[in-house]
């Protein structure tokens, strides 16, 4: 038929062509080798014809020379041959070989990239690891030691608290029994007088009484102007402190101080000789951040007596003053009375407010206006308000 005869014709012309081509490599490669052969005979021709009127040495020489003009002639072949090699297995890799070879370096590419891929990632990983491995023991020894002496620091302020908490219960329980002592000797004393029982228990009660009011505070209000339950000093609108210099006379006197101290001191219920703020002159404010916002109904100045004063005067002490309510946003003032301190009575003295202002503040002003007669200046023990809390709902 003619589409097997042409066919046939096909087949018969590309076995031709190939057989073509295999004839023309291998009489390529018989005259690459002819000529290797031709020169390796003409080579030892010319070494055995010398032999006799060469010395050995030129013969082994010009031997030694000739290698490398063997290994050129081969090394030139080489690309030759490689590329005949490559066209015959070209020749003989049909057109579905190369379709299933194609599938398979489509298979296997995806497979070498996730490879890569994982084996790069858990490196690094581990690489990361490590140096953060090593960052930690790397970690220096002095920081180590200061965090240490930190620890045991601590731990020693600890230790140091517990002793002071037990202290003062034992002067607690002290204390008690002193008054349990003193009321029961006046009880024995009205018992063996001629007073009724009625007026003796109204004596006992009165000084039970006196007694609570000297061991405790009398102040039986809230005080919210404590740095312990976190009241501050607004230090941009107080007054600056009195620098000390070498004073004489009020308990203010260099040789209780080595510095002065802060604003934020008249926060604090340690009232002794000495420790109070003072600022310059005569005149001078203070203004505390609340913890809360609350309604001020009352103010207690305290200061030290004559008694316990080393010079035995307190013309430092805040004579005329006046407390205001500060609104947080605008900073606008709501007087809330002016009052005057007596320093020859009582040295804790507590100031009721305006009642009909139902305002809340959480800063309150303490201005002074006066004292009572120290030309340089002013010193404050210890300042407190009173109020309730607003309700936060």
């Amino acid at each position: 038929m003619p589409g097997s005869n042409s066919a046939e014709s096909t087949l018969t012309a590309s076995s031709q062509g190939s057989s073509k081509t295999t004839e023309t490599r291998q009489a390529d490669e018989s005259e690459v080798f002819t000529r290797m052969s031709y020169l390796a005979i003409e080579t030892n021709t010319n070494a055995s014809s010398s032999r006799g009127s060469l010395p050995p040495q030129k013969s082994v020489l010009r031997t030694v020379f000739n290698i490398p003009c063997l290994l050129i002639m081969a090394l030139a072949s080489l690309p030759r041959a490689f590329i005949k090699a490559c066209i015959s297995i070209k020749d003989l890799i049909t057109l579905q070989n190369g379709k299933r070879l194609f599938k398979v370096l489509l298979l296997l590419i995806p497979i070498i990239y996730a490879g890569i891929y994982c084996v790069g990632s858990l490196s690094s990983r581990r690489l990361t690891e490590g140096l953060a491995s090593q960052e930690m023991t790397e970690l220096p020894e002095t920081e180590l030691k200061s965090l240490w002496q930190s620890h045991t620091l601590l731990e020693e302020k600890v230790h140091e608290i517990e002793h002071i908490k037990e202290q003062m219960q034992h002067l607690h329980a002290e204390i008690n029994g002193v008054m349990e002592g003193i009321l029961h000797s006046v009880q024995e004393i009205l018992e063996e007088s001629d007073i009724p029982g009625e007026n003796r228990d109204q004596v006992l009660e009165m000084i039970n009484v006196a007694f609570k009011k000297v061991y405790e505070d009398h102040i039986q209000m809230p005080d919210w102007a404590q740095k312990s339950i976190g009241a501050t000093i607004d230090t941009g609108r107080t007054s600056k402190s009195y620098e000390l210099e070498r004073t004489e006379g009020c308990c203010f006197s260099s040789w209780f101080f080595s510095s002065a101290n802060p604003p934020d001191t008249i926060l604090q219920p340690d009232v002794h000789p000495g420790n109070c703020w003072a600022f310059q002159g005569s005149q001078g404010q203070v203004v505390i951040k609340l913890p809360e916002k609350i309604y001020p109904t009352a103010v207690t100045l305290q200061h030290i007596s004559k008694a316990v004063s080393p010079s035995g005067d307190v013309t430092s002490s805040p004579k005329d003053f006046a407390v205001c309510g500060l609104d947080e946003e605008t900073g606008k003032e709501t007087l809330l009375g002016t009052f005057m301190y007596n320093s020859g009575k009582e040295t804790i003295q507590t100031f009721q407010l305006k009642s009909e202002l139902s305002k809340s503040f959480v800063y309150i002003k303490f201005n002074v206006l006066s004292n009572w007669g120290h030309p340089e200046y002013t010193c404050v023990y210890r300042v407190r308000v009173h109020g309730k809390m607003t309700d936060k709902s």
